[in-house]
């Protein structure tokens, strides 16, 4: 009866699909699972983030965690997460699942990129970060979008120097000139697809101190919404992905002086979705 037993039992587990031994072939029929795109990183990205200790970053694992649970990542996968060792194996990791998520992904880990570059302090100064590039995108018409949006900022920016003065008006038109780098590279990417500048902007031209101060943090939050929408069509052109990323912290650095942005659980999405 026992030998019965162990015969039952056996046969029951390799119906499940499990191995008995190490060197036992496959069980035929049972399907092996493909990881998703850059799985691998998209996991130490998790890793990265569930290690952090900056601001929201909790946050941030959780919004990645549903991500890949919803794409079938298995739970023993993202219940372990590899942790990258050291800021280079972190900024690696970012960098490698911007370039091979899925489309689908891409839109979040542009913006969970953006935000580590920024709340972590790993930006530009860090060299394994792809630098910009200097020809025009597969998708120009989203650097145009991007470009539009940075026109409008540098306006909102002329117009609140020109109606303010001394140390803030001077140091807004700092912060504007900051931008006219953004407007020749984004011009550069977008190729034929630039449109021409809209000559004005639906903004009151009598502001008060208030008005000054919420005009310039909605435009820079407002910009760097803009530039993460336009991740949605960078499915193809990986290299323009990561360089929006760069876009973002750069417009968030020129709003420090005077009009800086509290700090979301995602830079550039909009404040409803957080």
């Amino acid at each position: 009866m026992l030998t019965g037993a162990l015969t039952l039992s056996a046969t029951a587990l390799a119906g499940c699909g499990l191995r008995l031994e190490d060197d036992a072939p496959d069980i035929p029929f049972v399907p092996e699972r493909d990881p998703i795109p850059g799985e691998a990183v998209l996991l130490a990205v998790l890793g990265a983030l569930e290690a952090s200790d900056e601001e929201h970053a909790a946050a941030r694992a959780d919004r990645l965690r549903s991500a890949l649970a919803r794409a079938e990542v298995p739970e023993g996968l993202l219940s372990s997460p590899t942790t990258p060792q050291g800021p280079a194996e972190t900024v690696a990791a970012f960098e490698g699942a911007v370039r091979d998520c899925g489309p689908g992904l891409l839109p979040l880990v542009g913006r969970l990129t953006a935000t580590h570059r920024i709340t972590a302090r790993t930006g530009a100064g860090t060299d394994l970060w792809t630098p910009p590039g200097t020809k025009p995108w597969e998708a120009g018409s989203v650097a145009a979008d991007a470009l539009d949006a940075t026109r409008a900022t540098i306006y909102a920016l002329d117009l609140i120097a020109a109606k303010t003065s001394g140390r803030l008006s001077k140091g807004v038109r700092r912060t504007s000139r900051r931008l006219q780098d953004l407007v020749t590279r984004q011009t550069t990417a977008a190729g034929s697809e630039v449109r021409p500048a809209t000559l004005g902007y639906d903004i009151a031209h009598e502001l008060t101190p208030a008005q000054v101060r919420e005009l310039g943090t909605r435009s820079f939050a407002r910009l760097l919404a803009a530039y993460t929408d336009g991740l949605a069509g960078l499915g193809q052109d990986r290299t323009a992905a990561l360089e929006v990323t760069q876009w973002i912290v750069t417009a968030e650095a020129a709003s420090r002086d005077q009009f800086p942005l509290e700090v979301p659980v995602l830079y550039g999405e909009d404040p409803e979705e957080s």
